[in-house]
């Protein structure tokens, strides 16, 4: 029996939306009764996201450009009329060798994975804890905890990073009522890990102890967990959602 999340007349911002992990958690969301910004780069899969016009609002957004990101959540919290939930989601793994990455490189991938969630949680911080119960996940990684491998160096020190940070503010904003916490796949049938070389992901196939790469339909009931009233007590935690592929 699948679990019934109650979120109506919550208010939600979502990053990386039009991706296979983000639109698997946006349908989740707004089945539950949310109203939802959505949020991604411009493009035919942000433009073919469905739901309801008087709950769903769609609006693209470079998440490397910092005066973008703080326009899109000033217009998000101005339609939301407020926020309770901010689900960061958006990621960016291209595979490069890792002693021969250049400047654009890290400027790209941090901006994305490490970067884009902190301007973000700085522009709603105040509307998330006026909600009284807030709620801000991130998506880390394994990467974040073991390295990751050669080609993903940088992606896997955002996601470290990532991890460091939701740590600080999850103390720093305890008694607020805001909680922080974050997801963490491992390697999945999604977009973000298509770019990886085949092999690569055969080798993790392999090695998966349930024999199958994880999928958005394993990742999205563990985000609106997180984001529930249920949770109120889970802070500061970074939640394994792999399978045992890593274990610790």
């Amino acid at each position: 029996m699948p679990i019934r999340f109650e979120f109506q007349g919550r208010r939600v911002v979502l990053t990386g939306a039009a991706g296979d992990m983000g639109r698997r958690i946006l349908r989740g969301f707004l089945e539950a009764g949310a109203r939802v910004w959505a949020t991604d780069r411009e493009g035919p899969r942000l433009g073919a996201l469905e739901g309801p016009l008087d709950r769903l609002r769609k609006a693209a957004c470079d998440l490397t450009d910092v005066p973008a990101i703080r326009r899109a959540m000033k217009d998000a919290l101005g339609w939301l009329g407020g926020l309770d939930v901010l689900v960061n989601v958006a990621g960016y793994m291209p595979i490069r060798p890792p002693l021969e990455l250049r400047e654009s490189d890290w400027d790209a991938i941090l901006g994305v994975n490490l970067l884009a969630p902190y301007y973000c949680i700085q522009e709603t911080i105040g509307a998330l804890k006026a909600s009284g119960s807030g709620r801000i996940i991130s998506f880390s990684s394994i990467a974040g905890k073991m390295g990751g491998i050669g080609p993903n160096l940088p992606y896997s020190a955002a996601k470290a990073g990532l991890l460091a940070m939701t740590y600080n503010l999850a103390r720093e904003l305890a008694k607020t009522g805001v909680t922080v916490n974050c997801i963490l796949p491992g390697p999945a049938e999604t977009g973000l890990h298509f770019e990886s070389p085949p092999e690569m992901l055969a080798r993790a196939k392999q090695a998966h102890p349930m024999g199958r790469l994880t999928t958005p339909d394993d990742v999205w009931q563990a985000v609106l967990f997180l984001a529930s009233e249920e949770a109120a007590h889970i802070n500061g935690e970074a939640l394994d959602v792999n399978g045992g592929f890593w274990t610790d």
